[in-house]
């Protein structure tokens, strides 16, 4: 199967471009398509990677970032370079922004009338902090979005039917998305929690695609939950063509 999925919601508008990678499934590769430079894979096959994946969408350019489970979002421009954040912005037309996940979830938006896109990484620190609202936020601010022109893609990531979460981490949600299984333990349902935040920032949820496949159970997908140390990452992607 190619080595990209491409959301559905995108694909009426021409100038964007969105995919997540996948794992290229192998029992003597785990890093099969690794996306990160930081667990341990051989940095050219990376870099190779990565290269191979923004050609598949037509882009050169490619902006990353340091992830630190924040809700830190930096805009793209001319001259960025990548630092502390776990969201990214940009209204320039060759930008293709990236977002490395293992589980969490890639958030990728586009704003239809004022040609703005964002990727934004949520695991459940994420979540908890709303980043997924403070993107939004910022692209109202900056840009002048209307939260209803928002197209949003919640792409594959741990969902409930493999999550399991301690009191720590389900306390922190309503519990409408948690079920528990006993002993203090929990499944939960982060995508839902991402799906509520967008839905009260103000897009409107026949513009949102959720993606329903899980990381941990499905082989197609990187999982550090799953493999652990020997986990690599996918990318979620989105950008506008010129």
């Amino acid at each position: 199967m190619p080595l990209l999925y491409q959301p559905r919601i995108f694909k009426p508008y021409p100038t964007v471009r969105a995919g997540v990678t996948l794992r290229s499934v192998s029992a003597k590769d785990p890093f099969g398509n690794n996306m990160s430079l930081t667990v341990g894979d051989n940095q050219p096959r990376v870099e190779a990677n990565r290269k191979h994946a923004a050609a598949a969408l037509g882009f050169t350019q490619m902006a990353t970032q340091r992830q630190v489970h924040g809700a830190n979002c930096r805009v793209v421009a001319e001259g960025y370079a990548p630092a502390d954040s776990d969201a990214l912005i940009t209204d320039q037309p060759g930008w293709l922004l990236a977002v490395s996940v293992a589980d969490c979830i890639p958030i990728l938006l586009f704003a239809q009338r004022r040609n703005v896109v964002a990727a934004v990484h949520s695991g459940w620190r994420g979540s908890q902090q709303n980043i997924a609202g403070t993107a939004i936020a910022q692209m109202v601010q900056n840009y002048g979005v209307a939260p209803d022109e928002l197209v949003a893609y919640i792409g594959p990531a741990a969902s409930q039917c493999c999550y399991e979460v301690g009191n720590d981490v389900a306390l922190q949600f309503p519990g409408c998305h948690s079920r528990p299984i006993g002993e203090g333990k929990f499944l939960f349902d982060n995508k839902g929690v991402v799906l509520a935040q967008l839905l009260a920032a103000g897009v409107p949820p026949k513009q949102i695609e959720l993606d329903p496949r899980c990381t941990i159970c499905d082989s197609n997908f990187h999982s550090y939950r799953r493999d652990g140390a020997r986990s690599g990452r996918m990318f979620g992607l989105i950008g506008m063509v010129r």
